[in-house]
C-alpha cells in the first residue's frame, strides 16, 4: 500500500485501536474536523523544558497544539509531572522524532469526572467538539494573518519547497525523509549522500550535520536548553580522539557553523530528519570527552549549487 495522506490518516488510527478513549476522541476529531489541510500526527515524543520526554496523544504540528485524553488512571499517574504529561524513560523510543514543547500548548480532554468513573459519552463528545471549534479557529487566525500552510501531504518532505521560500527555519517545522533532500536546499547535486556531515563547497565552512540525539555507536547527543545546545559526547576512547581531532580543527576554524537535522521516526517507523537550528562548538565548556554546541540562529538561508566557471 502506498504511503499517501489517507493511508497515514489510517495507519495512524489503527496504532491506537486498543485504546478505548483515546480513540473515540482521536477519530472523533479527525471526523468531524474534515479538514485534509490540517496536519495531525498521533503518538508524537516530545522535549519538555525540564529535559525530560513525554508522549502525547494527538499533535497540530501548524499550531503548536497538543491534546491529551485524560482518564482516571492517567491523570493520577501524571499528577506529579511537568504539564501533566506521563515520563517516557530515555531507552523507550529513543529513535523516534522528538519534538521541543517550549512554547506549545496542550489541551486536556477528561472521560472521567471528579469520583473517578467514566463520564457519559454524550459530555465527552462535547468536550471533544469544544477543541474541534478551537483547533478550526487557530486555522482562521493564521490564515487572517497569512501565515497559514495547508498541510501537502506529498509534497511535505519535498525541499523545493523551502528552496522556494528562500530559507529554513525551526518555527515552520520542517522535515525531510532523506538526508539527500535537506542536503539539496545547500546546494548539494549529487545521487546521494550517506553520512554524519557533509561541509557546503561555497567557501562558508558551514557544515550540515544529521545526529542521532541518544545513544548510538561510540556517542551520546543530546540536545538540551530548550533546544539550545548540543552535547556530543565520547562514551570510548575511539570517541574520545574523534573530539581531540575535532577541537584542533575547531580552533582554526572559529567560524564555523553546523546546520543540524536530527535523525529520527515518526510513530509509524518512517525514517525523519527534523531541522533543529544552527549551531557553533563553544571550546570553552568543552572538554576531550564531551563537545558543546550553542544554537545560533533559528533560521538559515538556502544555498544554490555552486557553478563552474
Amino acid at each position: 500500500m502506498t504511503t499517501n495522506k489517507t493511508n497515514f490518516i489510517l495507519k495512524s488510527l489503527r496504532k491506537i485501536s486498543h485504546k478505548g478513549w483515546e480513540l473515540f476522541v482521536i477519530s472523533r476529531i479527525i471526523h468531524k474536523l474534515d479538514d485534509p489541510e490540517i496536519e495531525i500526527v498521533t503518538q508524537q515524543l516530545v522535549r519538555l523544558p525540564n529535559g525530560k520526554r513525554a508522549l502525547t496523544d494527538l499533535y497540530f504540528p501548524q499550531f503548536g497544539i497538543h491534546i491529551e485524553v485524560d482518564e482516571g488512571h492517567h491523570f493520577q499517574k501524571n499528577a506529579e509531572g511537568e504539564l501533566g504529561l506521563a515520563y517516557v524513560p530515555d531507552d523507550e523510543m529513543r529513535e523516534q522524532d522528538i519534538v521541543q514543547i517550549t512554547g506549545h500548548e496542550v489541551r486536556r480532554i477528561p472521560v472521567v469526572d471528579g469520583k473517578g468513573a467514566h463520564m457519559d459519552y454524550s459530555d465527552v463528545a462535547a468536550l471533544v467538539d469544544v477543541e474541534i471549534d478551537f483547533i478550526r479557529s487557530e486555522k482562521q487566525v493564521q490564515l487572517a494573518r497569512g501565515l497559514f500552510e495547508p498541510w501537502d501531504f506529498e509534497s511535505r518532505y519535498d525541499p523545493q519547497r523551502i528552496i522556494e521560500k528562500g530559507s529554513i527555519c525551526v518555527a515552520d517545522n520542517v522535515l525531510f525523509r532523506r538526508q539527500v533532500d535537506a542536503l539539496r536546499c545547500f546546494g548539494f547535486t549529487g545521487v546521494n549522500l550517506q553520512r554524519g556531515v557533509w561541509t557546503i563547497p561555497d567557501g562558508s565552512g558551514d557544515t550540515v550535520w544529521f545526529p542521532r540525539l541518544y545513544r548510538h555507536d561510540c556517542w551520546l547527543n543530546e540536545l538540551t536548553d530548550g533546544g539550545k545546545v548540543i552535547y556530543e559526547r565520547a562514551m570510548d576512547d575511539r570517541g574520545r580522539s574523534s573530539i581531540q581531532d575535532q577541537r584542533r580543527d575547531y580552533e582554526k576554524n572559529p567560524d564555523r557553523r553546523f546546520i543540524v537535522f536530527a535523525k529520527g521516526k515518526d510513530a509509524l517507523g518512517a525514517n525523519l530528519l527534523r531541522y533543529v537550528g544552527v549551531f557553533k562548538p563553544d571550546l570553552q565548556n568543552s572538554t576531550d570527552e564531551v563537545l558543546q554546541f550553542n544554537l545560533v540562529q533559528d533560521e538559515i538561508k538556502v544555498r544554490q549549487p555552486q557553478r563552474r566557471t
